[in-house]
């Protein structure tokens, strides 16, 4: 069961079904500098549009599925701690932006740690993860370039595109993927070293016995 990714598009899904919740969780410049700094994480899960709702469910719900079947090292610790720094990049680099939400920055987090791990799959699934880094940094350039989303929409009137936190969400991805690829390369050095000294502590007690049972200080062996 993809606990986590349920997780994260059932709490969405619960805010989306009281509107009322929004206000006191979206993200909110200047409420998380007066101190309400769990809008950092919470503020992921207030949507402006039902088509914004819908993409942002879809993309994350899709790739955290695939990411917990294929049971990737380090997506629990994703989850809980990537929506923080995106927020928390939004907040020192877009000072701007006084009111934001959305799970898009999370999604893409999740497309690039998930497109990452494939890059080292021999089968075709590599090919098709070159791709979807290929189509996130595109998406990111051509929102950038556009202000519109490439595939929801919103009121125009009520908000605008923050390409920031896609950006954000994307070095997040990949920042969070080598520190758990460099986790478990330790993890793996440190097994075979642990390995590597039970066989020299097994090898020498042997060759003790050896020692003494050719001096005769220990009974032959028998069949």
């Amino acid at each position: 069961m993809p606990v986590c990714t349920l997780l994260m598009v059932g709490g969405t899904l619960l805010v989306a079904a009281f509107p009322g919740w929004a206000n006191g969780l979206r993200y909110d410049r200047q409420a998380i500098l007066a101190g309400q700094v769990w809008r950092l994480f919470t503020g992921h899960g207030v949507h402006f549009s039902p088509s914004h709702l819908l993409f942002d469910t879809l993309v994350l719900g899709l790739a955290g599925w695939m990411i917990e079947v294929r049971r990737v090292a380090g997506f629990g610790w994703l989850c809980l701690l990537a929506p923080w720094v995106i927020n928390l990049a939004l907040l020192i680099c877009a000072p701007d932006l006084r009111y934001g939400g959305g799970l898009s920055g999370l999604a893409t987090c999740a497309l690039v740690f998930l497109a990452l791990d494939g890059l080292a799959d021999p089968s075709a699934w590599r090919w098709a993860c070159w791709l979807t880094l290929l189509g996130v940094g595109g998406k990111i350039l051509w929102e950038m370039q556009t202000g519109h989303l490439l595939l929801a929409t919103i009121d125009p009137g009520t908000a605008v595109v923050c390409t920031a936190s896609h950006l954000a969400g994307a070095v997040t991805g990949l920042i969070s993927y080598s520190l758990s690829t460099s986790v478990r390369s330790s993890a793996r050095s440190g097994s075979l070293c642990a390995a590597t000294r039970q066989s020299w502590v097994l090898g020498r007690a042997k060759a003790c016995c050896n020692h003494f049972r050719a001096a005769g200080r220990l009974p032959s062996r028998h069949s």
